[in-house]
């Protein structure tokens, strides 16, 4: 909600008591006998606003902005949640117990976790819970190849006939395992961090006054259905669609937005991938058919 000023009507920040534009105070004493509303619990000052919790009317000295820049009242800014979970607790908790918990809580009750989710969060700490996820979401999967491969591996005598050493093949292919697990969560970082930043450019668009940690935080731990990596072969098909979805509660949430802004940031990764393969598939399918037209005339 945006609060303007009762004399100049610019935009003030829930807590001032005065425009930071005209200079007036907004401190205006209440009328006898008039309609205008006022204050909740100082009656003999007008109201500037409505908490966007309870609905109360509350004066400039009443007010207090949250952490999502909601307009609230005194009462309901004491009452609000820490707004942590486990994942920003994990020097409490450990890693790997708090990677868990944050996963469970977010796959299995999105709604009321990002409810009270606070918005703003450490991009180290982000960016720490989207590298584990990338990597528990492929580990499981690469090491069942590794298996496959260590228990049935082509014949010697056929990797011979293609003047390829055995021994030196099979240090290759354990050493490729090792070089995708580490990249894995780099990777992983990078996606993210380019998939936020479209995110982010689309709700800045929309309206959104939530900072790129914000997008970054919700991004990430949107992620958290990756955790169905350790199911062979299951993550790779099912994580990607959950963690959309959770995306959208994660960004309505946090950023304050309706659910079609939301879904429209949600969005804008996807669509710009989509965009660009598409376009780069169409524009060879083009070239090749335009040197095979020529070649044929």
């Amino acid at each position: 909600m945006n609060l303007l000023c009762p004399h100049c009507r610019a935009f003030v920040v829930p807590g001032a008591q005065s425009c930071g534009m005209c200079g007036m105070s907004l401190l205006r004493e209440a009328v006898p006998g008039s309609s205008e509303p006022v204050c909740a619990v100082h009656p003999h000052l007008l109201s500037l606003s409505a908490c966007e919790r309870c609905g109360s009317f509350a004066c400039p000295q009443c007010l207090r902005r949250s952490d999502r820049g909601e307009a609230l009242c005194a009462s309901c800014h004491e009452r609000l949640p820490a707004g942590l979970v486990a994942w920003d607790e994990r020097e409490v908790h450990g890693t790997l117990k708090a990677y868990w918990n944050t996963c469970l809580d977010i796959m299995f009750r999105p709604m009321p976790t990002f409810e009270r989710l606070r918005p703003t969060g450490s991009q180290g700490s982000s960016l720490g819970f989207a590298a584990l996820s990338s990597f528990v979401g492929s580990f499981t999967t690469m090491l069942i190849y590794m298996g496959f491969m260590a228990f049935f591996p082509m014949p010697d005598e056929t990797m011979r006939a293609d003047n390829v050493n055995p021994q030196a093949f099979r240090y290759l292919g354990a050493g490729l395992f090792g070089v995708v697990i580490l990249l894995t969560p780099l990777l992983g970082v990078l996606t993210t961090l380019f998939t936020s930043g479209l995110d982010h450019l689309l709700l800045r668009l929309m309206g959104t006054a939530q900072p790129f940690e914000v997008t970054l935080r919700g991004n990430s731990l949107s992620q958290a259905p990756f955790l169905l990596g350790l199911i062979p072969f299951c993550g790779i098909y099912v994580a990607p669609l959950w963690a959309f979805g959770l995306r959208i509660i994660a960004y309505k949430n946090m950023h304050g937005v309706s659910w079609g802004k939301a879904t429209a940031g949600a969005l804008a990764a996807p669509l710009m991938t989509c965009c660009v393969c598409g376009g780069g598939y169409l524009a060879l399918f083009m070239a090749v058919a335009g040197i095979s037209g020529g070649v044929g005339g």
